[in-house]
């Protein structure tokens, strides 16, 4: 998975990361094309979530706790051509892209583009400049459910793979709480609370997909059950996954503490712009396990796969994103593929493959930039 809504990337690059997916036999390109921060996919009916919501006055520097910005604009956006095109090179290289539009949070781009969408449409926001978990959620009024149905069809007009993905994570309840409308909603649909608006927003959302012939997937979050037909990505806990797995759903098995690519490669890598906290280093990843504890064998039959995923809020530059992803991407490729493999025998193999990723002009050793003192 990259995530392109923070930090844009043009299409010649997703072009290369097709390549080297493809190069380590990886077959899915989940491409994260929307957030906070920006909004890069191309919609004909709402053109300004692109023209507004595809730029933000500037960035954050460092992480979410920062209170330093780079005063720099930024933006971009995808045209519906260019996407086909990236659809058809990955196809011929047999790689599915799979889009995703995260809802109903992680919105706040299509909220400065179209203020009625949200619990306060009266409103102005900007596109948001800040990394975290942000508390504008789309509302829950029909228009706004039409809205996003609206977007996923132009969405699965341009991509055809079978599985389209609709988020689902960090999705706060704050503004439910306080809005009429959200809390009338709550009352109409005999719901618990302003919480059971998140699964039921995902249901509707699902419904939609599934009636359109497509596989729904999202985020696994703490404490929610996506709606049954749903693909589970679970990236909080394992556990999540396995429950998932035993009351029947697929599973994409995305532990951030295994293929979280965005964390540092290792301890101490001087002035390199990592997340802080956890270290995912190349042992973490190929020690992943996709077995399910216990007496599992149904459970495992429900294991899709594994992914790898790198969000870019600190992570600008191709070139910086491929020291991040390289070779950490190689052991994760290694491991799905080859089961449970020997650590010491990966690392062999990896020093004679460390000479393709030189050839190709893979920033796997060292940083590509300067660092910090």
């Amino acid at each position: 998975m990259l995530d392109v809504a923070r930090h844009f990337q043009p299409v010649a690059y997703l072009r290369r990361y097709v390549d080297l997916l493809a190069l380590h036999k990886l077959n899915v390109f989940h491409l994260h094309l929307t957030d906070d921060q920006g909004w890069r996919m191309p919609i004909a009916a709402h053109p300004r979530l692109t023209e507004i919501g595809g730029h933000r006055a500037e960035s954050m520097i460092g992480p979410s706790r920062s209170t330093r910005y780079d005063g720099t604009p930024h933006g971009g956006a995808y045209t519906a051509a260019e996407l086909r095109e990236l659809v058809a090179y990955a196809a011929a290289r047999g790689v599915t892209v799979v889009p995703e539009i995260e809802m109903p949070g992680h919105v706040r781009a299509a909220l400065a583009a179209y203020p009625e969408l949200g619990n306060d449409p009266g409103r102005t926001l900007d596109v948001w400049t800040r990394w975290g978990v942000c508390e504008n959620t789309l509302g829950v009024s029909d228009h706004v459910l039409d809205f996003f149905r609206t977007v996923l069809d132009e969405t699965m007009e341009i991509f055809p793979s079978a599985h389209v993905h609709i988020g689902g994570d960090e999705c706060p309840t704050t503004e439910w709480e306080r809005s009429p409308a959200a809390l009338d909603r709550v009352r109409r649909e005999g719901l618990a609370g302003p919480g059971a608006l998140h699964p039921w927003f995902m249901q509707q959302m699902t419904d939609h997909l599934v009636r359109a012939g497509r596989r729904p997937v999202a985020w696994a979050e703490t404490g929610t059950t996506l709606p049954e037909e749903c693909t589970v990505m679970s990236w909080r806990e394992p556990a999540h996954a396995w429950a998932a797995a035993r009351r029947g759903q697929h599973v994409v098995f995305a532990d951030h503490r295994a293929t979280y690519f965005d964390y540092a490669r290792e301890e101490g890598d001087p002035g390199l712009l990592a997340q802080s906290g956890l270290v995912v280093d190349l042992p973490a990843v190929h020690g992943l396990d996709l077995t399910p504890p216990g007496d599992g064998a149904a459970a495992a039959d429900r294991v899709l796969g594994a992914s790898g995923q790198l969000w870019t809020e600190l992570v600008a530059t191709p070139a910086h994103i491929e020291y991040l992803v390289y070779p950490r991407l190689c052991a994760l490729a290694d491991r799905i593929w080859g089961g449970a493999g020997d650590y010491a025998d990966f690392t062999a193999r990896l020093d004679g493959h460390r000479t393709r990723l030189d050839a190709l002009g893979v920033p796997h050793a060292r940083p590509p930039f300067a660092t910090a003192a």
